[in-house]
């Protein structure tokens, strides 16, 4: 019966003790809808802890792609992906993506990751030669 208390003792120990990680992210990858270049859809898996609040940054300079400076979405988070759309974007333009997941135990990042959408298709309403009228 000691042995029985002391094993469940100990379990409970070193349960209580296991300290718990920072959100750990693997590669981020982007899918670019060459119909719609406005609308970029982003998705990371979460290799390791566990994830409160997720999303991505993203902005046209490098050097502002986290923080309060750039532009951010909020992902949605179903284990052990995350994933979420970046709308509004400007077509044929280059933008630098960096995924984040928050925990208790701090802050991951993916490794930011420059892309290029689509160029807008003309419309069927739009002048197929520009600097004439239809």
């Amino acid at each position: 019966m000691k042995k029985i208390l002391f094993s469940l003792f100990f379990a409970s120990l070193l349960v209580a003790c296991e300290k718990e990680v920072a959100p750990v992210l693997g590669a981020l990858s982007v899918a670019i809808d060459e119909n719609n270049p406005e609308v970029v859809t982003c998705s990371v898996k979460v290799t390791e802890g566990s994830v409160a609040e997720c999303g991505f940054y993203y902005d046209k300079s490098k050097n502002k792609v986290t923080g309060d400076k750039a532009a951010k979405v909020n992902g949605s988070y179903v284990a052990p992906t995350i994933q979420g759309e970046i709308k509004g974007l400007t077509p044929n333009e280059t933008y630098y993506v960096k995924a984040y997941a928050i925990s208790e135990a701090g802050v991951g990042y993916s490794e930011t990751i420059k892309i290029k959408t689509a160029a807008r298709m003309p419309g069927a309403g739009d002048n197929p030669y520009p600097g004439t009228s239809k």
